[in-house]
């Protein structure tokens, strides 16, 4: 397969900098020509990132760089989550294939207007749901499906990390993640646009693997454990899915971070991705940022220690791999769609209101 010629506008979102780290290694799906970036530090951080060898340019605007190379055939937006509306329809405008780094936008007007244009546009639209691609979530998702737990009861996701605050300080800045300054709840000093807006994969693994929509949701969220966020450090949803399944979700920056002084990313604990589903014949748990997983079940020929073989993805069933193989024609639709992120944002919308309104939402069908 041809690889795909990709531009790259915006470097803010940390996922960025793993695709910069592997430009060569990524060549046989796409082939990374141009980095652009308003930010001076993110710009040539990305450059440094990259290193020698590798023949790509770099822009201080987006702009500069779609005049620059009309050759290009897609385009990876990976800038603070309230640009990513406008170069989209930039995008659209070039008729570039979009690679979307999460959230799409948590405006839902905007949301709307991407898949009006989308559903006008032959342009593939990939939204960046990297889970899809775990052996841990995929087998979770074959059980599921094959009915071996049995009728689905109740599920737990938790996706708790630190506030990446220190390391990215454009996410302690209401406007830039959520897109507008909402308080949490009224009279607060607390605004939309942290940890919840900040873990968009819980809400997107559950449907994909349930393949049921959300019904309602209610959310809390009480006092930050860091008195110098301005966005909400913590939050814990229950409600209902289709069918009557009952989850809880915790999208929490609950890992306290050592603070640090430079722009760059360190963990010095290790985020916490972690499944727990219940149905009738069996429960199955896994922990994405460990290993081991477990199966429980009624009919165990071995109770004690159940082995499972997990088959890593093929080579062509990766995010990048994905993407390139629906813009050549060679798959219907990449793995994670336009309309699966703007699912997840309706949910995360539904929980914020829950929390200003301090009461149980319904989560709208469809925008």
């Amino acid at each position: 397969m041809k690889p795909v010629k990709l531009l790259i506008a915006g470097t803010a979102n940390p996922h960025v900098a793993g695709y910069l780290r592997s430009v060569k290694a990524i060549q046989e799906d796409v082939e990374v020509i141009a980095v652009s970036d308003t930010d001076r530090e993110r710009l040539l951080m990305a450059k440094k990132t990259v290193g020698d060898g590798a023949t790509i340019s770099f822009y201080d605007d987006i702009d500069s760089m779609l005049e620059a190379h009309p050759d290009a055939e897609a385009i990876m937006v990976g800038s603070d989550n309230c640009e990513h509306y406008g170069m989209c329809l930039k995008a659209f405008e070039r008729g570039l294939h979009i690679y979307s780094m999460k959230v799409v936008s948590m405006d839902e007007e905007e949301c709307r207007h991407l898949l009006e244009l989308k559903s006008r546009s032959k342009r593939v639209f990939q939204v960046e749901y990297e889970l899809h691609f775990s052996p841990q979530f995929r087998y979770a998702r074959e059980l599921i499906q094959s009915g071996e737990l049995g009728d689905i009861q109740a599920v737990y996701f938790s996706n708790i990390s630190q506030s990446p605050i220190c390391y990215y300080p454009n996410w302690g800045v209401p406007e830039l993640s959520y897109g507008k300054r909402v308080p949490l709840y009224p009279g607060a000093h607390i605004y939309r646009g942290g940890a919840l807006t900040d873990h968009p994969h819980a809400f997107d693994l559950i449907r994909w693997m349930l393949g049921r929509e959300f019904k309602s949701v209610r959310a809390m969220s009480a006092r930050n454990q860091r008195d110098y966020l301005e966005v909400e450090d913590h939050a814990v949803l229950t409600g209902e899915l289709e069918g009557g399944v009952k989850y809880m979700i915790n999208p929490s920056y609950s890992n306290l971070e050592e603070r640090a002084t430079t722009r760059k990313m360190l963990w010095p604990k290790s985020l916490e991705c972690n499944l727990k589903i219940t149905g009738s014949k069996g429960a199955y748990c896994a922990d994405y940022f460990d290993h081991p997983l477990y199966v429980l079940a009624h009919e165990c020929a071995s109770p004690d220690r159940l082995i499972v073989h997990l088959n890593a993805p093929r080579k062509t069933e990766t995010l990048l791999g994905s993407f390139a193989r629906a813009v050549r024609g060679e798959r219907e639709k990449p793995e994670s769609t336009l309309e699966d992120g703007v699912s997840a944002v309706r949910v995360m919308n539904a929980a914020y209101e829950s929390i200003y309104r301090g009461c149980e939402v319904e989560v709208s069908p469809s925008l």
